[in-house]
């Protein structure tokens, strides 16, 4: 996201909106694989899809690839304008161009932030047409398509909220804007029973891991590298959360970096880095072994 909070800082069936490639163009080259068929990462961060996913002169933020890995999902802006969801799949195992994706139907202008829930089964969003009015919604994917956009019902829906995440056991981890905290929810029979803290020493944007065994946030700390650093925090035995932990200088850098995710096969950390002209961001990503070294204690290579 942007730096400010704000956002920037019907049945639904794959509605893309792509142009043309205008003669004299290059055409979207033929992607093959796993991960957008990008080579992928090491233990120091990349630039993820330069030229193709990241672009120079936008914001790109919340990537989220399905768990069978042949979808994904991004939220690209323009400075100055509007949110808006791209997304990609493979056809006969290539990748198509990423386009936006119109999820809510039209109902809202702006979409954000979505995320695909664990079991593939379910979309997670948060759209809005003005920056406090913005609510996490959700979509059904199966197989006739995506269908059923809808706002999540209150207790969730009483208050400003977006960056909706989910774990395999059906906790949605999200952020409560008008508290600036990250909140929990508790569904039972698609019912939204309890809302409540997660209990967090801090951060903005949170992704909970599918087992729940860690949780990655962003925030601004004594020992951040930038303004915005990328943290991760563990359970301790009462099931409440440790303080997070810094995911050092493989992960973080001088300039900002928020919006964490990472792969459904828990291999990668993705996340925005604000290292563009006029702090623009764009999406990196990483061997998420990193998380796995600050657990351990372990001191970086």
């Amino acid at each position: 996201m942007v730096h400010s909070w704000t956002v920037g800082s019907v049945a639904v069936v794959c509605l893309l909106l792509g142009s043309p490639t205008r003669a004299g163009e290059k055409s979207f080259p033929a992607l093959e694989g796993p991960y957008f068929g990008q080579p992928e990462p090491g233990l120091e961060a990349e630039p993820f899809a330069a030229g193709l996913v990241s672009l120079q002169g936008r914001y790109e933020f919340a990537l989220s690839f399905s768990p069978a890995g042949d979808e994904l999902l991004f939220t690209q802006q323009v400075p100055e304008e509007t949110d808006s969801v791209y997304h990609s799949r493979t056809e006969r195992g290539v990748w198509t161009e990423p386009a936006e994706i119109r999820l809510s139907g039209g109902a809202k202008r702006d979409e954000m932030e979505a995320f695909f829930a664990p079991g593939g089964k379910q979309i997670f969003f948060a759209p809005y047409d003005e920056g406090m009015d913005v609510r996490i919604w959700s979509l059904g994917v199966g197989p006739g398509g995506w269908s059923g956009p809808r706002e999540l019902p209150s207790p969730l829906a009483d208050e400003p909220v977006f960056y909706p995440t989910m774990s395999n056991g059906g906790t949605l981890v999200y952020t409560n804007l008008a508290a600036r905290r990250i909140y929990r929810a508790e569904f039972q029979d698609g019912s939204v029973v309890s809302v409540e803290e997660a209990e967090l020493e801090f951060g903005l944007h949170a992704f909970i891991a599918p087992d729940e065994s860690f949780v990655l946030v962003d925030a601004r700390q004594p020992d951040s590298l930038g303004c915005s650093d990328i943290y991760v925090a563990f359970p301790r035995p009462d099931g409440s959360w440790e303080s997070p932990r810094h995911l050092g200088p493989e992960v973080n850098s001088r300039f900002d970096e928020t919006c964490p995710s990472l792969s459904a096969d828990g291999r990668f950390l993705f996340f925005s880095r604000y290292n563009e002209p006029n702090e623009v961001s764009e999406i990196y990503w990483v061997d998420s072994t990193a998380i796995a070294r600050s657990r351990s204690g372990m001191d970086n290579p």
